[in-house]
């Protein structure tokens, strides 16, 4: 008489080990609080992965447990070079810690739950596969790509739930006899889970942050290893994070559905599940309508897209810690000097739908970061971005450190415009003119000067300005002078004085042309205090070339 144990040597004939030998291997944590970040290797990092990262990472380490990356590779199709390592990366550069990882040192895994690479745990799932089949709990399957379709046709035409359970699945209920003589003529088969519910029973849980919840319990035998040997999502998640010691599963709300299909499992192994915890996605704004942020659709998906546009990694966690949890902005009043890391996140705040992803508000946020760090952090911090970015740029704000720092001061702390910055795309542009190699670049694309400021006008103001000009004078000494000057040349000092009198032209006029000249550019910064940190030999070589 052919029995299960039978079949499941003949499936898995290396497979000496037991799910008990593996408890032994990996032993329950010191600290008990335990979380995971478990990305596929895609090349894609979307602000919601760092998002979800973040609060996976500052869960488990207020109360001194443990983070570690997984990466969930089974799906090799969809994998791309060095994607991990850019995981890696884009997690440090965002300063989330991670205790366990793969690909440390000579390419080896760092901690001692390893490896964290589903492609290489594939030992591990075979023990578990077994143990199933072992115990009737699961069974092979030969179904045809053109037998799952017809089902999924008949479904679909009479309406019924869609998937392979009951009578839908050929092999659920075969003897043990036929399966054996079926593997002794072909190999290509899937094993599926058999699944204990029946159609329509529902199923009550508790998820940490949406609460109590009932639905329909899980009837499909779904698939827990592939023709290609390797595990699905499913059964490669549960051995995990069960040999792991995982605490808690914080992951997309996406994976909600598969809640019971994977409490099922767990029980299936006579094991404790882990408390799960769905996050919401971010949401958009799109004609007055909220729908989820799109990798396909929008830019601001795509993490590069914040480094790209001059956001600094502070900015976007303190922005995503409002919508963690819309107390932090008061927080952050009532406690100035702690910094936001000292902020401590509960997870059943967090909002139970999605939350709107808002770039305005984003960069407000900035506005509020850039206006409290000193100069001297916000020199460090817009060099590291040339560095990556424009290391011609980079080079030059290295030759005079302190020429830079006084072109970045300018009105950062002063009433009149204490949020200049908004990121460090705006650094750069309100930089870049102060060196005579970047402003030649700017020449092509510098607005037309004002009509009436033609080079026969301009000449003899400038001769004349040029003899004058004292940069230690205050700014009303300066704008005084200037209009004296000035009005020598037909240029009214205020609107009034032009609608009266015989002048060709208006203060905005000249002012206009003192901005372009000097920084190719409309809109500027305070003009005296450019002019203060630029210096008479600059000023009058630009505005000399007329």
């Amino acid at each position: 008489m052919i029995t299960r144990k039978e079949i499941a040597d003949i499936i898995f004939p290396d497979v000496k080990e037991t799910i008990q030998d593996l408890e032994k291997k990996y032993p329950p944590r010191a600290n008990p609080i335990c979380s995971r970040y478990a990305p596929s290797p895609t090349g894609f990092v979307h602000i919601w992965n760092i998002y979800a990262a973040f609060i996976e990472q500052k869960f488990a380490k207020q109360p001194g447990g443990t983070f570690f990356l997984r990466i969930e590779d089974t799906d090799q199709k969809r994998e791309v070079e060095w994607a991990v390592n850019k995981i890696i990366s884009w997690l440090k550069y965002f300063g989330i810690q991670i205790d366990e990882w793969p690909i440390g040192e000579n390419n080896s895994d760092i901690g001692n739950y390893w490896p964290y690479t589903q492609s290489h745990r594939k030992d591990i799932y075979n023990v578990f596969a077994k143990y199933l089949l072992e115990n009737g709990l699961a069974y092979p399957c030969w179904m045809t790509p053109e037998e799952l379709e017809v089902i999924r046709e008949q479904q679909t035409k009479t309406k019924v739930t869609p998937g392979i359970y009951g009578n839908y699945s050929v092999w659920r209920n075969k003897t043990l006899e036929e399966i054996m003589a079926q593997l002794q003529v072909n190999k290509d088969f899937v094993i599926r889970f058999r699944s204990p519910s029946e159609m329509g029973k529902r199923i009550v849980f508790e998820d940490v942050i949406k609460g109590k919840i009932e639905t329909m319990d899980n009837c499909n035998d779904i698939v827990l290893i592939k023709s290609d040997d390797l595990p699905t999502y499913h059964l490669a998640h549960i051995a995990d994070d069960y040999l792991m010691r995982v605490s808690h599963v914080i992951r997309g709300e996406e994976r909600f559905a598969s809640v019971p299909l994977h409490l099922q499992l767990f029980k299936s192994f006579n094991l404790p599940a882990p408390q799960y915890c769905h996050v919401a996605p971010l949401l958009k704004l799109d004609n007055g309508n909220k729908r989820k942020l799109s990798k396909r659709h929008d830019p601001e998906a795509d993490i590069l897209f914040f480094f790209e546009n001059g956001y600094a990694t502070q900015w976007i966690i303190e922005y995503l810690l409002t919508i963690i949890d819309p107390w932090f902005e008061e927080w952050q009043k009532i406690n100035p000097d702690k910094s936001y890391l000292d902020f401590e996140i509960h997870l059943e705040k967090m909002p139970k739908s999605g939350a709107l992803f808002d770039l305005v508000k984003l960069q407000s946020v900035n506005n509020n970061y850039i206006s409290r760090i000193s100069t001297d952090e916000l020199y460090e911090q817009s060099l590291n971005r040339a560095l990556k970015y424009r290391p011609e740029l980079a080079k030059l704000m290295q030759t005079d450190i302190p020429y830079v720092k006084a072109a970045m001061n300018i009105e950062r702390h002063t009433t009149k415009d204490p949020k200049r910055f908004t990121t460090y795309a705006d650094v750069e542009t309100q930089v870049k003119f102060f060196f005579d190699d970047e402003r030649t670049k700017l020449q092509n694309s510098k607005p037309a000067l004002p009509e009436i400021c033609t080079a026969e006008v301009m000449k003899p103001f400038v001769d004349e300005y040029g003899q004058a000009i004292d940069l230690s004078m205050s700014v009303e000494e300066w704008f005084a002078q200037l209009k004296e000057i000035w009005k020598k040349y037909g240029f009214a000092a205020n609107n009034a004085e032009f609608k009266e009198w015989w002048y060709i032209g208006k203060t905005w006029d000249l002012a206009m042309f003192l901005r372009i000249q000097l920084c190719c550019a409309a809109q500027t910064p305070d003009l005296y205090s450019v002019m203060q940190v630029m210096g008479k030999e600059r000023i009058m070589k630009r505005l000399s070339n007329i």
